[in-house]
């Protein structure tokens, strides 16, 4: 019996939710990233200066970019592709801001498929204590807009984020191979 599909989820914005470190107390944000330009003139450098952070550049951006520095160009990049995602409503892109340092990480809701939608995150090594609650609202957020179910794929050996995502309440359910890569899954049902 056919019926009509249900709209694309969809999260109300701009989005600014005030949080605390968990270890410090330090005052932080979830912000979206539907207008770039609030983040001001020096947003493209603090995304690439942690984006060549030598874990996150390593985990996530040296195959990318063959080996070539992640510079102002690519944080200019990740930005404009991140507000077209909230114009299109394709997908959900956050950063994480600090009152001094400005971005200080980001995370993401990879599409609108309401059953099952993958996030991903990354996070200044100078600013642990915070990833945990970020995911956290970024998860309320997408139950508000209706996505029934997130998951994440995680590198094996990184356990700093598995447990991110086992705090947030993600549970292990086994591994996925991805371009020939294996990672753990971590999935979360909605309520």
């Amino acid at each position: 019996m056919g019926g009509m599909a249900l709209p694309a989820p969809t999260i109300p914005h701009p989005v600014r939710i005030a949080f605390a470190n968990a270890r410090t107390g330090a005052p932080y944000a979830l912000e979206s990233v539907d207008d770039a330009s609030r983040f001001g003139p020096h947003a493209a450098a603090q995304v690439a200066a942690v984006c060549s952070e030598p874990l996150i550049y390593e985990r996530l951006f040296r195959q990318r970019l063959d080996g070539h520095p992640y510079d102002a160009t690519n944080g200019l990049g990740f930005l404009t592709w991140a507000e077209s995602h909230w114009r299109e409503n394709t997908a959900f892109v956050f950063v994480i801001t600090h009152p001094l340092d400005g971005i200080v990480g980001a995370l993401d809701i990879k599409s609108t498929n309401r059953d099952e939608a993958e996030i991903g995150y990354w996070l200044s090594a100078r600013h642990g204590g915070v990833m945990t609650n970020a995911v956290r609202l970024m998860r309320d957020l997408a139950w508000a807009a209706g996505f029934r179910a997130l998951f994440a794929l995680t590198d094996p050996d990184n356990a700093r984020s598995q447990a991110v995502l086992a705090r947030a309440g993600f549970v292990h359910e086994g591994s996925m191979t991805r371009n020939g890569e294996t990672y753990w899954l971590h999935r979360l049902r909605g309520v």
